[in-house]
This record gives C-alpha cells, sequence and structure tokens, in this order.
C-alpha cells in the first residue's frame, strides 16, 4: 500500500493573551466589565463561550469573589 499525505486546512491563528501586570483593582474592573457585557458579547462558537466562561472562574477564584 503507497504512503499517502494526508492534508489539514490551515487554522487561523488566534490571538491568546495574559492577564499577568494586571493589580487587582484592575483585575477586579476587568471582571466587573466583562460580567456585565457577557451576555452581548458574540462569541463564535459554544468554545468560545465556554473560554470565556472559565477565564472569569478563575478570575473569580483568584480574588476570593
Amino acid at each position: 500500500m503507497p504512503a499517502t499525505a494526508i492534508r489539514y486546512p490551515a487554522s487561523t491563528p488566534v490571538a491568546r493573551f495574559a492577564l499577568l501586570d494586571l493589580t487587582e483593582p484592575q483585575l477586579r474592573r476587568l471582571l466587573a466589565a466583562a460580567e456585565a457585557g457577557l451576555p452581548q458579547l458574540d462569541a463564535a462558537d459554544d468554545e468560545t463561550d465556554a473560554e470565556l466562561v472559565a477565564i472569569l472562574a478563575q478570575v473569580r477564584e483568584a480574588l476570593g469573589a
């Protein structure tokens, strides 16, 4: 059986950001803003929506909120 090359479509790069240099007040404001706007966010798919919810949960946990 001859070898066959399998080609997958190139995926679009996704920008990822780390919240490393935020002070606690900045993080609290970001959390409040995200929670206020979360229902209006137009998530591209369910995976993106789940990622946003997970990030907000981590922020709440880190702040003890």
